[in-house]
């Protein structure tokens, strides 16, 4: 036997002996007198091994936390421009609290996006730079109006042009004669000085007219005739159009040709004239090179702009974000269960609101650092708020921290234990819980006060000696010890009778 077990046995001998012993000198003394009847033998509670559960818990104390709480606080500074919400009132994820003042950064935002739309502007128009003009149109140069050195834009007119390959001349009708004619229509143009006809197309009918002295009222069609060897500017004619019934329509009077109109032939890019490449009077051509262009700097200034651009930009999302913090929302779905601001206001230190996710709340428990190695998630815990007296919750193990927090000399884990039923609880309530890390169901047991353990998986009882009925120890072996009783593993049957170690759990 250990030294423990033989103390056990010494002192349950020394009370069965110095009783005897009493009892022995009491009758001496009395024997002259009575005879009395003996004395009765000391009697002691006892325990039954029986079958059943055995439970291990692990107790902790701790408060009830809302499943989600977040403090919420203005980013920028300013006055509160629009409360939106109040206490008590239950919000989204993404609701918006209240705004703050944000007019001059407003209006510094439009500025930076003008700046941007310029600055993109300018950067097409580099990109989209040619290195040279070419004519869209064939004819002779009647007037050149760009020199090098000079800048230009896609709109500026660089060259004029006349066709030499066509005349105009224009017709004087009235109103019913102008209303039968249509623009590509076909008629005849008669040269007075040559006698003889050309033909040519409608390019133009005026049906407003005007009054000319002389004549009264006129209206102009425009003929387009091809220009045949012999035919020049100044030579006189005659438009005369014949309808499908014979009608002949002739011009008033004739009338001299001209060559036709001019026609503008545009830079179509951005840049400095290099070299003219024609003269004027030179026959140009469709797609002829009229000037180079001078590109000696546009790849510096085309990395300039795109740089700039990025920085505008990059200047443009920093004010959003300050704008939008400007607006502050709902980081999470709950109830606001404080507003510490009102319209006007300028938020202090402390957070403007508080935001909790009251759909649910966890019971938050201390655990020593010597029992978090036996917490697993998914056990069972019942759970005792003050609040509600030995009213038990039940709950579960659902998060398991990854440091402690120290506490005087010891380390405490916060392992959070999520409810079944919480529908009364609020945030705050102090209590504290069984966390259930062990259990075996149908085994040998007996009270733990019926037990005294020596070792992991040792113990021992008190049982009467058969002969002497006196007690005496015996070793057993023991497996889970639970709260309220041990499992017994071997050395004991069912039914079989203890003696009480501690009769009143002391």
């Amino acid at each position: 036997m250990n030294k423990k077990k033989w103390i056990i046995l010494a002192a349950i001998v020394v009370v069965l002996g110095g009783g005897g012993y009493g009892g022995y000198a009491y009758y001496q003394s009395q024997n002259t007198v009575a005879e009395e009847p003996p004395a009765e033998e000391p009697s002691f509670p006892t325990a039954v091994v029986d079958v059943g559960e055995v439970k291990k818990t692990i107790f902790s104390s701790g408060t009830v936390e809302a499943k989600a709480r977040e403090e919420v606080r203005s980013e920028s500074s300013g006055k509160v421009q629009k409360l939106l919400v109040k206490e008590g009132q239950a919000v989204k994820k993404g609701d918006v609290l209240f705004t703050v003042d944000s007019m001059d950064a407003q209006l510094e935002l439009q500025k930076l996006e003008l700046g941007i739309t310029r600055s993109q502007k300018e950067l097409s128009e580099l990109k989209n730079k040619k290195d040279r003009i070419v004519s869209n149109k064939a004819g002779k140069v009647k007037e050149l109006l760009v020199k090098e050195g000079e800048s230009v834009t896609p709109d500026t007119v660089v060259a004029k042009l006349v066709n030499t390959d066509n005349l105009k001349i224009v017709g004087k009708f009235t109103a019913f004669e102008a209303d039968q004619f249509r623009v590509g229509q076909p008629v005849k143009v008669f040269v007075t000085a040559s006698l003889y006809y050309v033909d040519g197309v409608v390019t133009k009918v005026d049906k407003i007219g005007k009054k000319e002295k002389g004549v009264g009222g006129v209206h102009d069609v425009e003929v387009l005739v091809k220009k045949p060897g012999a035919l020049y500017a100044g030579d006189i004619g005659q438009v005369q159009y014949t309808d499908p019934k014979g009608v002949l329509y002739m011009s008033q009077q004739a009338t001299p040709f001209e060559l036709s109109d001019e026609m503008e032939i545009l830079a179509g890019t951005h840049g400095k004239i290099g070299k003219v490449e024609i003269d004027k009077e030179d026959e140009v051509k469709s797609g002829q090179l009229l000037f180079k262009m001078d590109l000696t700097d546009s790849e510096l200034e085309l990395k300039d702009k795109e740089l700039s651009l990025k920085e505008a930009l990059l200047n443009l999302e920093q004010k959003k974000r300050e704008i939008a913090k400007k607006q502050v929302e709902a980081p999470i779905s709950g109830v606001i269960t404080k507003l510490n601001v009102k319209e006007g206001e300028t938020p202090g230190s402390e957070p403007v609101a508080v935001i909790m996710d009251t759909s649910s709340v966890y019971f938050v428990a201390a655990v020593d650092e010597m029992d978090i190695p036996a917490i697993k998630l998914g056990q069972s815990v019942d759970v005792y708020l003050n609040a509600f007296g030995n009213k038990p919750f039940k709950g579960k193990v659902t998060e398991l921290p990854k440091e402690g927090t120290k506490e005087d000399k010891s380390v405490r884990f916060a392992v959070k234990v999520e409810l079944s039923e919480a529908a009364d609880m609020k945030h705050g309530m102090t209590g504290d819980c069984d966390i259930y890390v062990g259990q075996k169901d149908n085994v040998k047991r007996l009270p733990l006060n019926a037990v005294e353990v020596m070792e992991a998986g040792h113990a021992t009882v008190m049982v009467k000696d058969p002969s002497s009925g006196e007690p005496t120890p015996k070793e057993i072996e023991i497996g889970l010890e639970g709260a309220d009783f041990v499992e017994i593993v071997n050395g004991l049957n069912e039914g079989e009778e203890v003696l009480m170690m501690n009769p009143e759990g002391m």
